[in-house]
């Protein structure tokens, strides 16, 4: 099954650059993680705004968390293509001034760049500095996440001095940043879209809970595939817990005569919201077959921020759309099943924000709102000595 379209090919050949657009740049890939949460801002700014899509990518995204697995998001994604042009910028750092010189004209209205702790962000001060050259306001977007550190943010501020506006997602980054810049730095704040560290380390065991639909003995002989495909040495990690109704004695025994039966646990009976909450809440990934547009587990693992494996027969599910935390698989290859849920996994230690999010961080970035509460604001002043 081939859900993704390669971003790379669609590529517009003009330059007429709208009146008041919105010109957003960073990663691209739809197989990393910050490259589909640079999609979800854009596709959420297209509704309302024209938007010029910049694509700045290194030949090597070893830090973007995600590698091969298909992303729900991007594939549910619907943005208007009157309202949004991509370019690709070169990956040449001599040629990148012309680029955005060319296409950050006087007609934009904000320029937003978009940066990941641990990925070649060089190419944002330029960008900065040519924005501001045509009067565009300019806005940093950096995703807070574990394998960041003070230092790692500290190196970013010398690139993003002269922005007007810097959103970071925890306090510790805000503090590092606004340090660094001295009193005649930008503003700093936190939004809670670009929060991706989890509150608390998850169990050293992976926790997998599995939802499949009643008597489908099709997709539990997939899920089991796919787990028996676990090294032995590394099994001992792993607990899956399939959440399925059935009747006879046919699933059980697929179960008890799957290789890692012993780390397998089977559930027949219906589970209460208070207790799939508490079950979700400590799961390390969730994986749910053809989930319905309201299916309970769901729902529930995106207000948790879980990675989500989502197991898809002949079309797309009708839920997921905005949250950047979930992964196709196919339902009828259990190898496609393996490699999402192992992607997943990678990904454990990240809480994914809710799809509403990206809607609350579009109207702080395009200040055309009535906002009903003040923000988390660092300014760099309260915080030198």
């Amino acid at each position: 099954m081939q859900w993704v379209r390669n971003q790379r090919t669609s590529v517009s050949v003009g330059h007429d650059v709208p009146k008041g657009s919105v010109i957003v740049a960073g990663p691209s890939s739809s197989l990393t993680i910050p490259g589909i949460v640079v999609s979800q801002i854009v596709e959420a700014m297209a509704v309302s705004h024209p938007v010029i899509r910049i694509n700045v990518d290194e030949s090597h995204e070893f830090d973007s968390e995600l590698f091969r697995a298909p992303s729900l998001a991007v594939a549910l994604q619907n943005v208007d293509n009157a309202r949004m042009k991509v370019h690709i910028a070169p990956n040449h750092s001599r040629l990148r001034g012309a680029f955005f010189a060319k296409h950050i004209t006087p007609e934009v209205r904000s320029a937003v760049a978009f940066v990941w702790p641990g990925i070649d962000s060089s190419w944002v001060r330029e960008f900065i500095e040519t924005a501001n050259l045509v009067g565009a306001s300019t806005t940093v977007i950096c995703a807070s996440v574990p394998k960041s550190s003070p230092a790692k943010i500290s190196d970013l501020a010398e690139l993003i001095v002269d922005a007007d506006l810097v959103l970071v997602g925890n306090d510790s980054d805000a503090m590092a940043l606004s340090s660094e810049f001295g009193i005649s730095g930008p503003i700093v704040e936190t939004h809670s879209a670009l929060s991706l560290g989890r509150p608390k380390q998850k169990s050293p065991v992976h926790e997998i809970m599995a939802f499949l639909p009643k008597d489908s003995t099709e997709s539990l002989a997939t899920l089991l595939a796919a787990f028996d495909a676990i090294p032995e040495a590394w099994v001992d990690c792993y607990r899956l817990e399939v959440v399925m109704r059935y009747a006879g004695v046919k699933v059980p025994e697929m179960v008890a005569a799957s290789y890692h039966s012993e780390f397998v646990t089977l559930v027949g009976d219906d589970i209460s919201s208070d207790d799939l909450e508490r079950l979700v809440a400590s799961s390390s990934a969730l994986i749910i077959a053809d989930p319905a547009f309201d299916s309970r587990a769901f729902l529930t693992a995106v207000d948790c921020g879980l990675p989500i494996v989502v197991l898809a027969s002949a079309k797309l599910p009708g839920v997921g759309r905005g949250y950047v935390g979930a992964l196709l698989a196919d339902l009828s290859r259990p190898v496609s099943v393996y490699v999402a849920l192992t992607h997943a996994l990678r990904l454990a230690d990240l809480q994914f924000p809710r799809p509403d999010e990206w809607d609350a961080l579009i109207v702080r970035v395009l200040g055309k709102n009535d906002l009903s509460a003040e923000p988390d604001l660092f300014e760099s002043s309260l915080h030198v000595q």
